[in-house]
């Protein structure tokens, strides 16, 4: 539908098409992370609007998470059947028509009807999600480089500039209502333009082997059966606490445990977020020269020591330094799980797809989690569940690895490389009895 003619779809991009959909995946992910940081901006503001506790905004949220899970299931197979390009343009009309609900419903005060268009907001985000990621995946390796932390760093910018946007809001106490349809409608225009940019294919593909009568669940329970991508989606899995826990908790860990305004809590929020866009944007030369595995692991030390302090500091004056490293262990978790899932070229939908549907899960149970035990003690020190994933991504950081066998380590990966040599130098015929023999 927006596949203008000097953008068309194409398998085979010349050099200048792929800088071209470089920089236009870079823009849209700055679109998706300012969507999302424009309403977690505002958290605390629609706490109070709705009339309810930290617990009770917990289980509104799990809406949303409900919506994510149910579009991922389907994600998969409408990449196949639909393209990307015709998911990012109907994904975005359907998501800025919820997100603009969600501020009316948030203004009005009804509960109910918050958590209705919060599903329907997630299930619109998720597509566009996934799609946004397989198209990144895809322009990665157009590149030939491991970008993808770049990418993820143009969406932490993006929410980088929500948070900006929202700290302005709150101190003008320009209502969330207005500050969403505002927003809504700006990006609603920008995503538009920028998709035949940044999709340099994104046509529907042939249904994967197994899926044909299926439909949308089949394809979904293919990759389900691929024990390394159960791996990886348990990393997606920890990533999904580590930053999601950051998201939606800091800014109201600021107002209440630490007495401060939302819009300092705001600027909190940035910090870990720009923390999170260093990071990121160091990431390819960091991957190539630690490897995925190395940077996972380090990782998970920096989020437990950054989650250590944060809840135990005796003085506000140390949450920034915990937000720093937390956000420095947060920010590489997603863009190498994604860019593992996506290795197989041919299947990278789909796996994108159904690694994505872990954050989700994780999406259902971690915001409950946490509202309701810190209802019981304070939030910064219900956000100590954070750990589990750090703890969970160390343990399986080895399903990054390119190499299929899971289970091997180092000495017996290279014992094998040297046998397989030795065998190949025994049966090779030698020059002279090649030349004899001819």
């Amino acid at each position: 539908m927006f596949s203008t003619t000097r953008h068309p779809p194409t398998s085979e991009p010349d050099a200048a098409r792929v800088g071209r959909a470089r920089v236009g995946v870079f823009a849209l992910m700055m679109t998706l992370g300012m969507m999302l940081t424009t309403f977690l901006s505002r958290l605390p503001s629609i706490r109070d609007e709705l009339g309810v506790t930290k617990g009770q905004l917990s289980s509104l949220l799990i809406m949303g998470a409900v919506g994510a899970f149910i579009a991922l299931m389907l994600t998969g197979w409408a990449v196949v059947r639909l393209g990307t390009r015709k998911l990012h343009v109907w994904a975005s009309f359907a998501y800025a028509a919820a997100f603009v609900g969600v501020g009316i419903a948030s203004h009005l005060g009804v509960p109910l009807l918050f958590a209705g268009l919060q599903l329907l907001a997630n299930f619109s985000f998720a597509f566009t999600n996934v799609a946004m990621n397989a198209d990144a995946a895809a322009t990665e390796r157009l590149v030939g480089r491991k970008i993808m932390p770049q990418f993820h760093a143009g969406f932490s910018l993006g929410m980088a500039l929500g948070l900006a946007i929202g700290w302005l809001a709150s101190k003008m106490s320009i209502a969330p209502m207005v500050h969403f349809a505002a927003v809504a409608g700006v990006l609603l225009v920008v995503r538009l333009v920028l998709v035949p940019i940044a999709v340099t294919d994104g046509r529907p593909q042939p249904v994967p082997e197994g899926a044909r009568l299926g439909g949308p669940f089949s394809v979904a329970k293919a990759e389900y059966r691929d024990t390394r991508i159960l791996m990886i989606g348990a990393i997606i899995f920890a990533a999904s606490m580590t930053e999601g826990a950051a998201a939606q908790w800091i800014t109201i860990a600021s107002v209440d445990d630490f007495g401060r305004a939302e819009s300092t809590g705001d600027i909190m929020y940035w910090i870990f977020v720009v923390a999170m866009i260093t990071v990121r944007v160091l990431g390819a030369g960091l991957l190539e020269r630690f490897g995925r595995v190395k940077i996972l692991r380090t990782s998970a030390f920096f989020v437990v020591a950054g989650i250590l302090i944060f809840a135990f500091t005796p003085t506000f004056a140390l949450v920034p330094v915990a937000l720093v490293l937390w956000g420095v262990g947060a920010a590489l978790g997603f863009p190498i799980g994604f860019s593992a899932a996506a290795d197989e070229p041919d299947r990278a939908a789909a796996r994108v797809a159904a690694v994505s549907s872990f954050s989700t899960v994780a999406g259902l149970v971690f915001p409950a989690a946490v509202g309701h035990l810190a209802d019981a003690t304070s939030t910064r020190h219900a956000l100590l569940l954070v750990i589990l994933g750090s703890m969970m991504s160390f343990a399986f950081a080895r399903a990054v690895r390119r190499d299929e066998r899971l289970f091997r380590g180092r000495r017996r990966r290279t014992a094998e490389t040297l046998e397989t040599e030795e065998v190949a130098i025994a049966v090779a015929p030698s020059d002279t009895g090649t030349t004899l023999g001819a």
